[in-house]
């Protein structure tokens, strides 16, 4: 198999793309208990205050909760907010995966490939959660391994409905007016 220069070049953007993004997801890891839901908290009250402030502004409510009422619905967000955003950072891990693969090996093994995004999201999530069992205040939790790849599967589910949609178009443009007749007919 001979790869070509730019086949070599993509290979090598999307590698480090992925790699750039596993080591984010551990840099986030790696912060202790407070810190990350300091921060998490943090940008979920900033968001209430700005979709408060453009609905106050539109005629839409005429709101303005003191800052214990705010700490408190920004703390009620932030639990289920954070565990989105556990499947989202490995919806995009998988996605990236996915296209690494698809440069490897086209369309030949598509199954295959699937396959090893989610195992591979699956496995860096349990040694991300493992990784976590050394950091103050954080521990390492199945549910978070299983949310990681829910999100990875639902990445992997939605890239490939959009590669078959791609595949039928491209498979239909393919056939010559009279062969989609006897296609159909058949």
């Amino acid at each position: 198999m001979k790869i070509t220069r730019s086949k070599f070049i993509l290979l090598t953007v999307i590698a480090i793309i992925a790699i750039a993004w596993c080591a984010t997801i551990f840099k986030f890891s790696a912060m202790n208990s407070e810190t990350s839901n300091g921060k998490s908290t943090g940008i979920v009250e900033q968001v209430i205050v700005k979709v408060l402030d453009a609905t106050n502004e539109a005629g839409i409510t005429d709101s303005h909760p003191d800052d214990e009422k705010l700490a408190k619905a920004a703390s009620l967000i932030n639990a289920p907010l954070r565990k989105v955003a556990h499947a989202t950072v490995y919806f995009v891990l998988a996605m990236i995966l996915l296209a690494l693969g698809r440069v490897i090996f086209g369309s030949k093994k598509y199954l295959l490939t699937c396959a090893a995004a989610v195992l591979l999201c699956f496995l860096f999530a349990m040694t991300d959660e493992y990784h976590q069992t050394f950091v103050d205040g954080r521990t390492g939790q199945f549910m978070d391994v299983l949310i990681d790849t829910a999100g990875a599967c639902i990445g992997t589910l939605l890239f490939s409905s959009y590669y078959l949609a791609w595949w039928i178009g491209h498979k239909s443009k393919s056939l010559s007016p009279r062969d989609q007749t006897s296609e159909i007919t058949e």
